[in-house]
């Protein structure tokens, strides 16, 4: 980032109570591909504007806030005393980011100072400034040209610093005086949070972007903290956004929201399961073919990726449960004990997730129980070999112990 002081007038902004103000850039319109408001340490965030996807306006400014997308300035409608404070902008254009800084001081309206005796104040003698607004829980600073007052020599502050007394007045203290009005906001303005939420998918395939919003009514606005099974994911915004998931991103996803001025909190939790499509499903048998009439055999589906369930046809029909046929607990296997001749046929198995299916197909021929297995050529060999052998013997009985030793 380019630090951009220049971005931004000098502060701080001033506001009151309950009304508006702008923090307004000083760069001429144009093409801005990203514009980020943010507010205090940890930043908060006021609204995010990319030029492909629009802005999105953080928890807690919804319909106060308006952006100029081509300056990047900003409106703070319906100030609140929490609403003082950083404000930082980054502002994005074709070539090169810029980050500025400011500051809002929001004040009470409606304060006013009180003169005794009134004016003209005459060198020597005494004068009392008071200091009264509405309000609860108020408290009060005095400032004269931009500079804190303290008491001390000839000036008097009162516990509660609603009086100011300068006593004896001197020339040199004339000049602009301010009275400097706030009552925290943890009086009657602060709350929440409250009515926590997570928003987002329960289950997602790999590879898919994952977006979970955390929100809470709460004032000031909350600060927002996530964590995937109880580790802290870095970041405070409300949002938390993955480009492309992993299998590892499963899990609880908590989202513990902060009002840091009343030191209240809550959280929720969000459950996520990520998976991963189904591919190249297959059926295996066990024992290997043939299969016998009167014995057992055991038929399994598998495939890659996050199988959550399977279920199986014979011959374009539902397979059920029952009789000789038994299925695991996941209906990944199928069981037929004792195997009969009407088993035969073709079985179809269907594997699924929520987010993508596989199938495969065998075909089972069970043979009767005096089924003689086909011989291969060696074992066609070896009985040739074996009836030479005999004729041999017949000739010659040395030659024939000769070859059953070797």
């Amino acid at each position: 980032y380019c630090a951009g002081l220049e971005v931004l007038p000098p502060g701080p902004v001033n506001g009151t109570l309950g009304g508006n103000v702008v923090f307004k850039t000083t760069i001429n319109p144009t093409t801005l591909f990203i514009i980020s408001w943010t507010f205090g340490d940890p930043p908060v965030s006021i609204v995010d504007l990319l030029s492909s996807e629009g802005p999105v306006t953080g928890v807690g400014y919804v319909g106060r806030i308006s952006l100029d997308n081509s300056t990047g300035s900003l409106e703070l409608r319906k100030l609140t005393l929490a609403d003082s404070g950083t404000y930082r902008v980054i502002i994005g254009e074709s070539d090169f980011m810029q980050l500025a800084v400011t500051s809002l001081n929001v004040y009470v309206s409606g304060a006013t100072i009180t003169i005794t005796p009134n004016p003209p104040i005459m060198e020597g003698g005494s004068v009392t400034l008071t200091c009264d607004a509405a309000g609860f829980n108020i408290t009060r600073e005095w400032m004269k040209v931009g500079q804190l007052l303290s008491a001390g020599g000839n000036m008097i502050i009162s516990e509660d610093k609603r009086v100011l007394s300068i006593n004896p007045v001197k020339r040199t203290d004339s000049g602009q005086y301010l009275c400097r009005v706030s009552n925290p906001v943890i009086s009657e303005n602060a709350n929440g949070p409250d009515g926590m939420e997570i928003k987002g998918p329960t289950e997602i395939e790999v590879g898919q972007k994952l977006t979970l919003t955390c929100s809470a009514d709460s004032n000031p606005p909350a600060s927002y903290i996530w964590m995937l099974n109880e580790t802290e994911i870095p970041g405070h915004s409300p949002e938390f956004t993955k480009e492309k998931s992993e299998y590892s991103d499963s899990g609880d996803y908590t989202c513990t929201a902060t009002n840091y001025v009343i030191g209240n909190k809550t959280s929720a939790v969000h459950k996520l399961s990520v998976k991963e499509p189904i591919s190249g499903a297959t059926i295996t048998s066990t024992p290997q073919p043939p299969i016998i009439e009167g014995r057992s055999v055991t038929l399994t589906c598998d495939a890659s990726g996050s199988i959550i369930t399977g279920e199986w046809m014979k011959d374009d029909q539902p397979l059920s449960d029952g009789g000789n046929v038994f299925f695991s607990v996941d209906k990944k296997r199928v069981s037929i004990s004792p195997v009969n001749k009407g088993d035969s046929g073709k079985y179809l198995c269907k594997l699924t997730n929520p987010l993508s299916s596989a199938k495969a197909e065998y075909s089972l021929t069970v043979h009767p129980e005096r089924y003689v297995t086909p011989l291969s050529a060696g074992a066609i060999a070896g009985i040739v070999i074996g009836e030479l052998l005999v004729v041999g013997g017949a000739v010659g009985v040395a030659v024939f112990f000769i070859v059953k030793k070797g």
